[in-house]
């Protein structure tokens, strides 16, 4: 007997179902197998349809190829319209249905007789505008009802056609032989059009092919709500409404891509929500839609999504294994199953052992034994059959295609060649043979890469081999890496041996021949085997040689580079103090521990260590007498030995994987079997680290507070450390608020600690400016409200110890001192930060500084200095000087009662330099200062003449820069004077001369120039000068004399005579001297005077002639209406730098030659001479 014999072949499930073809086929009724998802799903739609009580009118339905979607809809579309139910079909499918719900099962049998159908409308999806697909599709399955109906717009579209065809000659000529040949009269045919008459369109459509030359005419859609209130208006009196089903739409998302008008999908869905009539649309997808438009255009996407929301969505993936429901239908057994059940008995009862042991089912409810119903497939082969083709079906090939189809490698191809000579299954890798072709499809995915590794793992393995052991365990292990469920369903040895029909000997050694000839290779991090693009290499070999060099120091340097990524949490402690403090882990042989470059390498201001200690010779003695750095908790493992072993395996691998490209030289796969090596010694190493750290590894030991822990959990080991921090950090404070509370804060709450920093250190309230539960005012309530050191206005809890002491009270005390120290002497941050950072307190830096600034707020003449230099008491420098605390010192002076009469009173005299009010009143007062000194004129900076010794001193002292403010006011400033309050009045007068020196220099040389030309005290200087010009000097403005005496009269010349005489002398002064009075030094007044009588001695030493003298040149410039220019000048020698440039100028005019004729060379030597003149 064969095999084949055992079961019934059905040939309903050869082919998928299709909405369109087999609404009618009453087998489909009959042979729909219902089970629990199912009936939900139907009893969802159909009550939902047809009681309308969800409301709900537009639904999708998702399901993979191969979960019966297709069969489902087709059912539910032939109870909606009433077909097929009267018949045999349909009591025997109400039958199965009461076996889930037989209250179900009476309301569609009242529903089939008592209630009007649906039309139900399969929609074709023939065209990429959908309102067309609707249209077409509403219309054909009217046509097929024999429902005669034409939407307005055919009839528009049809005469328009008409219309073209009688413009055109040819097409007239033809429109009336085809007239003819109907018998049609074109007038009455256009009448009836336009009167709507249904009968014309069948005599259009008619006249359309003729025309066409055998095409079908299809309209436009027009609008569709309007063919919709049509339809429905039509078939009010015989159905209920109208249901519109699409199938496949995922595949017509695809096919027509960004054409298609989503606008559209959402106004039908709208219509058939809000309409009056019972209008439903019912999309069918293998996916989510979004699957399908996750690579459009953002914006389309985004709208595909929005689309997707507003239908409701049902799946029909179940909730426990359909396929064990499924299967007896499908194949049921014959009558010669029992003989065989009794024969190999004990054979089945092992299968069945092994499937009642795998975790994969979802067990239907129905209960027996549900395995024995899916035999001659291995139950694992079963679950492998429904997972695989959820993953890789397709419409021509799927689950039920492979149990009832005849094709190659079908169930029932494989089992005909099956004798009952000895038991056989249908083992895993036959339904690979079987979807082999879907598998090759995916080019561009996961499955095909599969597909080439088995491929590759074949060819390795020899043509010769065809249906061997070994390509059976091959094209398993293809399966199951498909499926991709190793939690369930994984390529280990067991599982091999089990789910192939070979005994297990030929399957264990086969694998072993795999595992020897490299395409397979055990994948020790999973347990199970995988495909190994293998070299040309005997890589573990290679690894061996290697290990020998590596030595127990790179295997901690190993273990803490790259297997450190968690931390030991005190998880009660945390609890209680609101804290985050985590213990580091470090790995470390039993002889470093108690090294001090153990503790030099651990990071600065560590909460507290989880030391992973590799100890192979434990004693508890030996620990108790080493020095064991603070706060640490040893987790002892006494049996170092396999993971120590594991890691000089990595490193050997890393090293090898180092050498990789002179490897590839001569085998290019090398790269990859290093990385697979590489991916797995992590993995193992991971979970050797993991167990040591969750105590699963029954050779560790805690160790803490000398003495001694076998603990079970990392519960317990948490417990530990929480123990550890509770001793350490008793004093630390209660910081309710997880921004604030740690050593890197984010950059918004680092604005937020700015904005109340500048409100301490500036004098403000603490709370100007921040809102109620902004981040600002949830950092006081945290840090000062509820720690009982500022009073908000809201009642709060204080935070207390255990001692019940509000939290916190020991890190004031703390920062107090501080303060009391640095009143008396500078003092480095660092000691502050060093303490508050250290135990009893641990406190993070992201409130750090705001403790210390809140007890700064009350004092006045704070400073921060860098390295001994001052520097500004603000936001900026205070946050500078926490993350540099040891370059930075605080100290706050406290002045007697003279020192702040002396401040006070230089601030009255340099208020109007003095910017906003600072907590560094030095600083402020100094920059005053040198504001002031920098407005001074640059002769106020320099004279001699015009200022006292004391001045001078001053002057002195203020051209040095300050760093030291209070060595400044207090040591240097006193050495003009050491009294407080004499000084006062000393730099009060100092700051008088010195701004008077201007007025001094500008009286002198008022004086003067009154003098040289003898002015009267009480005459104009600039009405004298230009009454002088008029009258004498104007002759002699044509002479050329020496440089100052002509820009002098050319000053005279153009002077308003309107220009007071402080102004004409600063002006006289730049003329002459080349600087302004107030830039003068104590000499350049002589210069002035020496300058002007030498002018005056060359104006008055001259005396207008009628006619030249022999040593005399007079050059004129005339032309047309320009003013005549004059220059007059006495003949002389050359200087030797005349003559150079004389030569040069001759040069270039001999040089352009006849290039530039006579006349143009005048005109250039004239236009020199007028700018010169």
């Amino acid at each position: 007997m064969k095999y084949s014999e055992l079961i019934t072949k059905r040939k309903q499930y050869k082919y998928s179902a299709n909405i369109c073809f087999d609404i009618e086929n009453e087998n489909r009724l009959s042979g729909f197998i219902p089970n629990v998802t199912t009936t939900e799903i139907l009893k969802e739609y159909l009550y939902g349809i047809i009681q309308d009580k969800a409301g709900v009118h537009s639904r999708i339905l998702y399901g993979s190829y191969g979960t019966g979607k297709s069969h489902l809809l087709t059912v539910m579309c032939a109870l909606l319209g009433h077909i097929n139910t009267n018949g045999e079909a349909f009591q025997l499918f109400i039958e199965s249905i009461k076996k889930y719900d037989e209250e179900f099962a009476d309301f569609i049998v009242e529903f089939a007789k008592k209630r009007k159908p649906y039309l139900v409308v399969p929609v074709y999806s023939d065209f990429s505008d959908f309102d067309k697909c609707i249209s077409y599709s509403l219309k054909k399955e009217l046509e097929r009802k024999n429902i005669e109906i034409c939407f307005k717009n055919t009839f528009y579209e049809a005469l328009d056609l008409i219309s073209k065809w009688e413009e055109g000659s040819e097409s007239q000529t033809r429109l009336v032989e085809v007239c003819k040949k109907l018998d049609v009269e074109i007038d009455n045919l256009k009448s009836d059009l336009k009167t709507f008459v249904p009968s014309s369109e069948k005599l259009f459509n008619s006249i359309f092919k003729e025309m066409t030359y055998g095409a079908t005419f299809v309209s436009e859609t027009g609008s569709l709500s309007d063919n919709l209130n049509q339809a429905n208006e039509v078939i009010a009196n015989d159905y209920q409404g109208i249901v519109f089903v699409f199938d496949e739409f995922g595949r017509y998302i695809e096919d027509n891509g960004e054409t298609i008008k989503v606008k559209t999908i959402q106004d039908f869905a709208e219509y058939c929500d809000h309409s009056d009539s019972e209008n439903h649309l019912i999309l069918v997808s293998h996916k989510q839609l979004s699957l399908y438009t996750d690579k459009m255009k953002k914006e389309l996407s985004d709208e595909w999504k929005k689309i997707e929301g507003r239908f409701k969505a049902t799946s029909i993936n179940v909730k426990y294994d359909q396929c064990l429901s499924l299967i007896p239908h499908i194949i049921p057994k014959t009558d010669k199953w029992e003989t065989f059940k009794k024969k190999y008995e004990r054979n089945l009862n092992a299968l069945y052992e092994e499937a009642w042991d795998f975790k994969g089912f979802l067990l239907p409810p129905e209960g027996g034994n549900p395995f024995e119903g899916g035999f001659p497939l291995h139950p694992i082969t079963l679950y492998a059959l429904d997972r695989l083709s959820k993953k890789v079906a397709q419409n021509e090939r799927t689950f039920f295609t492979y149990l009832a189809s005849d094709e190659e490698n079908s169930l029932f191809a494989q089992i005909e060649k099956l004798n009952d000579d000895k038991f056989h299954f249908v083992g895993l890798d036959l339904i690979y043979d079987y979807f082999e072709e879907n598998i090759m499809s995916f080019r561009a995915n996961d499955i095909y890469v599969m597909y080439k590794k088995l491929q590759y793992a074949l060819n390795k393995l020899g043509e010769e081999n065809v249906n061997t052991a070994e390509v059976k365990i091959l094209k398993t292990i293809a399966v199951i890496n498909i499926i991709s469920d190793s939690a369930i369903l994984a390529p280990n040895r067991s599982t091999l041996c089990h789910v192939i029909d070979e005994d297990d000997n030929t399957i264990s050694s086969a694998i072993d021949v795999l595992e020897k000839k490299k395409i397979i290779k055990y994948m020790r991090q999973y347990g199970y085997y995988d495909f190994l693009d293998s070299s040309i290499y005997d890589l573990d070999s290679m690894i061996e040689e290697k290990i020998g060099s590596i030595n127990d120091e790179m295997v901690v340097n190993i273990l803490n580079e790259e297997f450190t990524n968690f931390v030991v949490y005190p998880n009660r402690y945390n609890a209680v103090y609101h804290m985050n403090r985590i213990m580091i882990p470090v790995f470390a042989y039993r002889n470093e521990i108690g090294k001090k470059t153990f503790v030099r390498s651990m990071p600065d201001y560590y909460d507290g260590i989880a030391a992973f200690v590799l100890d192979s010779e434990y004693s508890l003695k030996s620990y108790l007498e080493a020095d064991i750095p603070d706060r640490m908790l040893m987790i002892v493992n006494s049996n170092p030995k396999p993971i120590t072993n594991e890691v000089k395996r990595y490193i050997a691998t890393k090293l090898l994987y180092s050498q990789r490209e002179e490897l590839k030289k001569d085998d290019p796969t090398v790269e990859k079997e290093l990385q697979l090596y590489l991916e797995e010694e992590q993995a193992i190493l991971s979970e050797l680290v993991e167990n040591w750290k969750s105590l699963k590894n029954t050779d560790v030991v805690v160790l803490f507070d000398n003495h001694e822990e076998r603990l079970k959990s990392e519960s317990e080991l948490t417990e530990c450390a929480s123990q550890i921090m509770f001793k350490a950090y008793d004093k630390t404070i209660i910081v309710n608020n997880d921004l604030i509370n740690k050593n890197k804060i984010s950059g918004a709450i680092r604005l937020s600690r700015t904005k109340l920093l500048d409100n301490m250190l500036n004098g403000e309230n603490i709370m100007n400016g921040c809102t109620p539960l902004s981040p600002e005012h949830n950092i006081v309530r945290a840090l000062f409200v509820k720690n009982g050191m500022y009073d908000d206005g809201v009642p709060a809890k204080l935070n207390n110890t255990n001692d019940e002491e509000v939290s916190g009270s020991d890190v004031r005390k703390e920062i107090k001192k501080y303060i009391k120290q640095a009143q008396k002497a500078p003092v480095s941050f660092n000691e502050l930060y060093e303490k508050l950072k250290q135990p009893p307190y641990g406190l993070r830096d992201g409130y750090i500084p705001l403790l210390l600034a809140f007890e700064l707020r009350n004092y006045e003449n704070v400073s921060l200095s860098f390295h001994g230099a001052d520097r500004d008491y603000g936001t900026e420098e205070f946050l500078k000087a926490f993350d540099n605390a040891e370059d930075y010192s605080l100290f706050i002076c406290n002045w007697d009662d003279s020192q702040e009469a002396y401040i006070s009173n230089l601030e009255d005299i340099y208020g109007e330099f003095l910017s906003r009010r600072s907590k560094n009143r030095l600083k402020a007062l100094l920059d005053a200062m040198n504001t002031h000194f920098a407005s001074l004129s640059k002769s106020a900076l320099t004279t001699d003449k015009y200022v006292s010794p004391k001045a001078k001193q001053y002057r002195d002292i203020l051209n040095i820069s300050y760093k030291d403010y209070n060595a400044f006011f207090f040591d240097v400033l006193t050495k003009i004077e050491s009294d407080y309050g004499n000084l006062v009045v000393q730099l009060k007068n100092i700051k008088n001369e010195l701004e008077n020196v201007f007025k001094l220099q500008m009286s002198d040389a008022d004086k003067l120039v009154r003098n040289v030309f003898g002015i009267k005290r009480e005459a104009s200087i600039s009405e004298w000068l230009n009454e002088k010009y008029e009258n004498d000097w104007s002759s002699k403005a044509h002479k050329v004399f020496d440089y100052h005496t002509n820009a002098f009269l050319e000053f005279v010349r153009n002077n308003n005579i309107q220009k007071k005489d402080i102004d004409v002398i600063q002006d006289l002064a730049n003329v002459i001297t080349g600087f302004g009075v107030d830039y003068w030094n104590d000499s350049k007044i002589d210069d002035f005077e020496e300058i002007l009588r030498r002018v005056i001695a060359q104006l008055d030493g001259y005396t207008v002639k009628d006619k030249l003298s022999d040593d005399e040149i007079k050059i004129v410039i005339q032309s047309g209406g320009e003013e005549l220019k004059t220059s007059q000048f006495d003949r002389q020698s050359l200087s030797s730098n005349g003559q150079i440039m004389f030569n040069k100028m001759k040069a270039t005019i001999s040089n352009f030659g006849e290039s530039i004729s006579q006349e143009e060379k005048m005109q250039i030597i004239a236009r020199l001479l007028e700018e010169i003149m």
